[in-house]
């Protein structure tokens, strides 16, 4: 048994470790710490009602993080929260969950009107506050960042946010109350402009524990986000925070597919989205962020709902799929007058340079032909800049997307001209893999009737009214995953 770091809490303690099971976590406020001489926390109070619920309510032991860990990878009838999820740990044990919810974010002062949309957006603002060797410092370190200022704890990066000597701030979710609280703001004060990376904590539980178990406790936690005793627990420690549901929505900015609007999650696959989420009883917390955040999550946890995603080749066997949801044509465009003529992929390969998008479908297409010219970048936006100052001779957009990425970039569809259409493809919500099957197909029924009903066109039609849906209409054969 690890060592105690404090001591153990609770009545049913000595009947509870009988039976087999120890519980134990580390000192990580706001989710589990101790105050008044008791352990407490956000996750500490959610573990202490799932034991209840369970019928297994047992003491919550304090321990150093490395001890814990080391427990519940040697011993059996371990469970240790608040323990994040990696692709690295998730065959290591049995996991309930999320509990929560940890957003590495940039933070601005409220009406900045600072906008971020990519990293690139981030790179050309001024000095960007981090506190040494944090987590939030090595993102940003290890994306090539020459735009940072090390402090030593996070107060200071705090005090030099609220009195204007830096535009942003790198921090958790987590510890960015506190840390206003100490130095006399809120979070009423600053607003997070980007995530940089999102995170799930859930409790572990050792390898060997039995899966009835394991069912019971997730059972009850999915039960308390049910009844909504899970979001009470969550607004009385991170009131500011949208707590994580039984599913987790993410999407990009892909205007007018997916974007913000009004501070809200917006655009038709998002509305779609949200309409089949209230059709099931599935709380809103759609979150808006980067794509290769969002991509992640759903590559490692259970019950991430991606939106939207091309199904490629390269994709097909990671996810589960519903949907089309919508259709759109990956395009070439050249400079207006470029005088540019391509009528194969071919003639495109032997073009100087050709603008693409950093993990886009289009970009993966591409190579996957065989292209040897692309000049990748993370913002689209940038895209259109390369073509338009000529660095590069050739673009790959969607139809459905480039009008509003021309008009971002600070130019119109007057300055473009499509030379070549290369693809046509349909796209769809994904599922994390490890999604239950059931689940799967409620999503894909729930499409399926807003289909027929006229909801589905309804939306589409608000943000394109011109669109030809043709297929998207009827109910398509479902595609059989790749082996």
């Amino acid at each position: 048994m690890s060592i105690l770091f404090g001591f153990a809490v609770g009545a049913q303690a000595t009947a509870a470790e009988k039976a087999g099971l120890k519980v134990l976590t580390e000192e990580s406020p706001p989710l589990n710490f101790i105050q008044g001489g008791e352990v407490t926390g956000l996750a500490t109070e959610v573990v202490r009602e799932l034991g209840k619920r369970t019928g297994s309510a047992a003491s919550i032991r304090l321990v150093p993080w490395q001890e814990g860990y080391q427990a519940l990878l040697e011993q059996p009838d371990v469970a240790l929260f608040s323990t994040v999820m990696t692709a690295e740990r998730k065959p290591l044990f049995k996991w309930v969950g999320p509990l929560a919810v940890l957003d590495t974010n940039l933070y601005a002062l409220k009406g900045s009107a600072i906008r971020i949309t990519n990293l690139d957006d981030a790179r050309k603002l001024g000095k960007i506050a981090t506190v040494a060797k944090y987590y939030s410092e090595q993102i940003l370190e290890k994306e090539g960042f020459t735009n940072t200022q090390s402090y030593p704890n996070r107060e200071a990066t705090v005090r030099e946010l609220l009195d204007g000597k830096v535009q942003l701030l790198a921090s958790s979710n987590l510890g960015m109350p506190a840390a206003l609280k100490k130095m006399g703001g809120s979070m009423e004060d600053v607003e997070s402009v980007f995530t940089l990376s999102t995170d799930l904590f859930y409790i572990a539980f050792s390898k060997a524990t039995s899966p009835e178990r394991v069912a019971r406790w997730q059972d009850a936690l999915d039960e308390m986000k049910r009844d909504g005793s899970f979001a009470k627990i969550y607004a009385r420690w991170l009131p500011a925070e949208i707590p994580p549901g039984i599913f987790q929505l993410v999407t990009e900015e892909y205007p007018p597919v997916t974007f913000m609007k009004d501070g809200k999650p917006s655009g038709f696959v998002t509305d779609m989205v949200r309409e089949i989420a209230a059709r099931q009883k599935i709380p809103d917390n759609i979150r808006l962020t980067s794509w290769k955040n969002a991509y992640n999550m759903a590559l490692v946890h259970p019950k991430v709902v991606l939106f939207s995603a091309e199904r490629t080749p390269e994709r097909d066997s990671l996810f589960q799929w519903v949907g089309p949801v919508g259709r759109n044509s990956a395009i070439l465009y050249a400079k207006k007058g470029s005088g540019i003529r391509i009528n194969s992929l071919e003639e495109a390969k032997a073009i100087s340079a050709i603008a693409t998008t950093t993990n886009w479908f289009t970009e993966q297409h591409l190579k996957r032909e065989g292209f040897k010219n692309l000049l990748s970048s993370p913002d689209p936006r940038a895209n259109v800049r390369q073509l338009m100052n000529g660095e590069t001779q050739l673009s790959i957009f969607t139809d459905i997307t480039i009008q509003e990425l021309a008009r971002e970039a600070g130019y119109s569809m007057e300055d473009l001209e499509p030379v070549f259409t290369v693809i046509q493809t349909d796209f769809y919500i994904a599922l994390s893999s490890d999604t239950p099957a059931a689940v799967v197909q409620a999503w894909q029924t729930t499409l399926d009737s807003l289909k027929k009903d006229g909801t589905f066109e309804k939306i589409y039609r608000r943000y394109l009214p011109n669109a030809d849906l043709g297929d998207l209409l009827r109910t398509l054969p479902r595609l059989k995953r790749q082996p």
